[in-house]
């Protein structure tokens, strides 16, 4: 038996029926939904039509927040559930970045992630989930999709899916939906709502096909400590090339240099340990690891950073020179896999720049760094620059990269950062604010896309 919804939305009336059900069955706190309705509107006045969608949690087959889960807090079980273990949850929040239809939150009260996971609790007792069991229309079905009956019924109703695209195979099918109600993209983005003169967050724009009149606004989750985590990270990745570096240079000193990046990637472990919503579960990285999420194994790699970074402090050795190498690009690079898996925001998820673009970044940060000791290389700053404007002139593959591509671009602090860049080349330590003001605007416009 494999569990499915299907939602009727010639039935549905937009009631909120499953929303509040839903908040009263699960506690789900003031602000937070694991099912909302959105309402959509067509046209102009006199000729208007409405739509409305249920939305909610789509337990895909293949789930990304599954995938990128870092403690194998969000897992699948063998009825086709995606479940949460709120007691191995350190709220990262990169299951809400992975999840592409923005059905997971923060529960404010414990700092876990929470999400619908299907009234598992009442099926087990052979009661309907809160939803299905409030809807006054029969609008919500729980199905077992295993049943050769449903797939042809689904297949012949043509059922919609949200995003199909992105390859999750969702298990929440839509009769009868309006396609620019299951659409972000479709949606003006002014997204003023009819209840309250109050826009949506998220400024992204939509194709006007469409606009929103009821919905719940997803705030952005990370900011300034994942960005300031991209900078104190290129920075240690620089630092331990230049300890490298200084086994055939004279001019860098390697103690110094190992100093430095043991520093910072100290800052770096304490701005991602502080942007946890359960940061005295951090250990949950090691002694309960997902080892196919690169949040582990980018611990994995910053440790080892750490533990290289010490023989500096004592010796210099060229074969130990050699190993640091590989070991600060990969702490350089790592995030970009890490992005990779948040598939939810096509802007990171789309984009084979970004591993280029990090690893010039710890160059060029070596180079600021020898700049100060009198040994640097404008070749590793110019690449740096090349990559930046590259980076900018890419053409994206996918709607929601375009959209956040087109936000990054028009956000004044990127046009700096570029500047930054390209001076750099002249002043090597002008790198570290391009660093902070591109990674900034980066986080930043990858979260400002709509999921839902």
């Amino acid at each position: 038996m494999r569990w499915g919804f299907v939602l009727d939305q010639d039935a549905c009336i937009g009631c909120h029926a499953c929303t509040v059900g839903c908040k009263q069955e699960n506690d789900v706190p003031l602000g937070a939904f694991r099912t909302w309705v959105k309402w959509i509107e067509h046209g102009q006045f006199p000729e208007t039509r409405r739509a409305a969608a249920v939305l909610r949690c789509n337990h895909c087959e293949d789930a990304p927040c599954v995938e990128i889960c870092p403690t194998v807090a969000l897992h699948k079980r063998t009825d086709g559930i995606v479940d949460l273990d709120r007691d191995r949850c350190i709220g990262c929040a990169s299951c809400m970045q992975a999840c592409p239809y923005d059905a997971i939150h923060i529960d404010p009260r414990e700092g876990t992630a929470a999400k619908c996971h299907f009234c598992a609790h009442r099926l087990e007792v052979d009661l309907a989930p809160a939803c299905v069991a409030v809807c006054p229309e029969q609008a919500i079905k729980v199905v077992d999709l295993d049943d050769p009956a449903i797939r042809a019924e689904l297949r012949d109703r043509k059922a919609l899916v949200r995003k199909p695209e992105r390859g999750t195979k969702p298990q929440t099918f839509y009769l009868g939906a309006d396609p620019a109600a299951l659409d972000p993209l479709a949606v003006d983005g002014s997204r003023t709502l009819s209840h309250a003169e109050v826009p949506d967050p998220l400024p992204a724009f939509g194709t006007k096909e469409a606009r929103a009149v009821y919905d719940v606004p997803k705030p952005r989750l990370w900011g300034g400590h994942i960005s300031a985590y991209m900078v104190t990270k290129a920075i240690a990745a620089g630092a331990l090339l230049c300890a490298a570096a200084s086994a055939w240079s004279d001019n860098l000193d390697g103690p110094l240099c190992g100093v430095l990046s043991l520093a910072f990637t100290a800052v770096t472990l304490l701005l991602l340990v502080g942007d946890l919503g359960q940061p005295r579960r951090f250990w949950f990285l090691l002694t309960k690891p997902n080892t196919r999420s690169w949040l582990v194994r980018g611990g994995w790699i910053l440790t080892a950073h750490a533990l290289l970074s010490l023989p500096w402090l004592v010796t210099e050795s060229a074969a130990l020179a050699i190993l640091c190498i590989p070991v600060a690009l990969a702490t350089a690079v790592y995030t970009a896999f890490l992005f990779r898996q948040a598939r939810g925001r096509e802007l990171w998820s789309e984009d084979r720049l970004l591993p280029f673009h990090l690893g010039a970044q710890a160059l060029a940060a070596a180079s600021a760094i020898g700049w100060f000791l009198g040994e640097w290389s404008v070749l590793w700053l110019a690449l740096h620059a090349a990559i930046v404007v590259a980076h900018a002139l890419w053409p994206q593959p996918t709607p929601g990269a375009r959209a956040g591509h087109h936000l990054m671009l028009k956000d004044p602090l990127y046009g700096l950062g570029v500047a930054f860049a390209l001076g750099a080349i002249l002043l090597p330590p002008l790198s570290i604010l391009s660093f902070a003001c591109l990674d900034h605007a980066y986080v930043k416009a990858g979260q400002e896309v709509p999921l839902s």
